[in-house]
């Protein structure tokens, strides 16, 4: 459990939601996003809401070395892209080490990057 309650899936996703939470960076778990361009819906890992009502995704791709979770990565790209979602523009990944192990560097500066667009 998450310092601000919040159950999530992995260490992972843990370590990231209290970094949010000690940046007091305001964010949904994954709550459901509805697609217009690709039919149906997706629960991105963590999702912020711009002042505007614009979307922001962050997914954290733990498990990259799996064939399965790989493809299940490509096939939610696709939709990601095909509903107006860009990396590194409103949408964002972080990954763990090729030896599953997990760097908080790309962690604090996608965080740094999301209230930036958050705050402007």
């Amino acid at each position: 459990m998450c310092f601000d309650g919040n159950m999530v899936r992995s260490k992972s996703e843990l370590v990231i939601a209290n970094h949010l939470c000690s940046l007091e960076l305001p964010y949904h778990y994954e709550r459901p996003l509805e697609g217009t361009a690709s039919p149906g819906r997706l629960r991105p890992d963590f999702s912020f809401v711009t002042d505007a009502g614009e979307v922001v995704v962050w997914e954290h791709l733990g498990m990259l070395d799996r064939d399965d979770y790989r493809r299940g990565w490509e096939w939610k790209l696709e939709w990601y892209k095909n509903n107006g979602f860009k990396i590194g523009e409103n949408l964002f990944t972080t990954q763990e080490s090729e030896k599953g192990g997990l760097d908080m560097r790309p962690i604090e500066e996608t965080a740094r990057t999301i209230r930036k667009l958050l705050q402007s």
